[in-house]
């Protein structure tokens, strides 16, 4: 018994601790070449592309934190996906009449995400295009750090889910984590996911290299598609993880939300097809599947002290070996509860499978295709 328990924590730690600390780390040197005091990524260049669809009570924390930058690009576009509610007069209610901004319709029969952000730039010139979602919060220094950024093909930053209720930083870990073996496999190879809420890229690139037909069938899911497109290209890819450039939006604020988002995400990533990305999620599920299998001998042989023994050390690698990331990103409440998670996970993990084939999920009131 002493044997498996060894051998499982032997690769369990050697695997975890590959991609989240030495892989954290890596990335850190990389992101340390990430400053450009000249000839940077020029403000006047760059517009910020914000589609939303009935974002009238979401809206106001992305107005104020614009209100409240130090400075600004050369202009702020709102792409409207047909809402039915006052979010358009809510952005010309907030915004100071010193903000570069416009708002533009999608005619009918045009509607989602990707349509959203291609009118956008198609109704713009800049060399360089920002997305954002239509319901985060930034740092009044976000555009100064931008200002620094060397030049690069696409960029790939932080979007944080931050929790008002306590149960809430269990949605928040989920992310978390996730976002932190991305960060490690950009550190030992390149980024596997991307969030369509903070991404930065070329607008001649964006010409060149999407290939939005392989994917128009989804209506949501521009940021990892668009992240495979540049990627195939052999496109100059960036990650940051500099909190300055994060942006910060909302966690689900109910458990049928929370399944809503991350159906939707699995879906979006299944149908992307990248096999880098699938072998982490099977090495993923092998050692899950392994920590339970060891638990339920355990407690099936009434071995309760050797029980809590494998998930007290469970816990402790885990919250070591996650501790660089979790604190680089300012989400130490957060972190106290990856014991709780981790106990969890093969519960959620079980419900999101059974849920896969069965429970198709909404994005902005419309029905996703399946792509598991």
């Amino acid at each position: 018994m002493l044997s498996w328990i060894l051998i499982y924590f032997v690769l369990y730690a050697s695997l975890l601790g590959t991609i989240s600390v030495l892989g954290y780390f890596l990335q850190r040197q990389k992101e340390s070449k990430f400053v450009c005091e000249e000839n940077g990524i020029d403000l006047a260049e760059l517009v910020v592309i914000i589609p939303f669809r009935n974002e009238e009570k979401r809206i106001a924390v992305l107005l104020e934190s614009i209100n409240k930058s130090a400075l600004h690009p050369n202009q702020y576009i709102f792409v409207n996906d047909h809402s039915t509610d006052l979010s358009c007069e809510r952005i010309e209610q907030v915004l100071n009449d010193t903000i570069p901004y416009q708002i533009i319709s999608l005619e009918d029969g045009v509607e989602g995400k990707k349509l959203a952000i291609r009118k956008g730039i198609e109704l713009s010139e800049s060399n360089y295009v920002l997305g954002w979602d239509a319901d985060c919060s930034f740092s009044p220094n976000y555009f100064d750090r931008m200002s620094q950024l060397p030049e690069a093909d696409l960029y790939v930053m932080p979007a944080v889910m931050v929790a008002e209720r306590e149960f809430e930083h269990l949605y928040e870990v989920d992310l978390l984590l996730v976002n932190a073996a991305n960060c490690g496999v950009s550190g030992l190879i390149r980024p596997i996911m991307a969030s369509g809420a903070n991404m930065l890229y070329k607008r001649s690139a964006f010409h060149s290299y999407d290939q939005y037909a392989s994917h128009a069938h989804m209506p949501s899911g521009d940021d990892i598609y668009l992240l495979r497109d540049f990627r195939k290209a052999k496109a100059k890819v960036n990650l940051v993880t500099d909190r300055t450039l994060a942006v910060y939006t909302e966690t689900p604020q109910s458990f049928s939300e929370f399944l809503h988002q991350r159906l939707r995400w699995i879906a979006k990533t299944g149908d992307v097809k990248d096999h880098l990305s699938t072998s982490l999620a099977i090495i993923q599920g092998v050692l899950t599947a392994g920590f339970v299998a060891l638990m339920v001998f355990l407690l099936l042989q009434h071995e309760w002290k050797w029980a809590l023994v494998v998930f007290i050390v469970k816990s402790v690698i885990d919250l070591l070996f996650f501790l660089p990331f979790f604190n680089r990103m300012g989400r130490m409440r957060s972190w106290l509860y990856i014991p709780l998670y981790e106990l969890l996970f093969p519960f959620y993990t079980l419900l999101i499978v059974s849920l896969m084939y069965t429970f198709k999920p909404k994005w902005k009131g419309r029905k996703l295709e399946r792509n598991f």
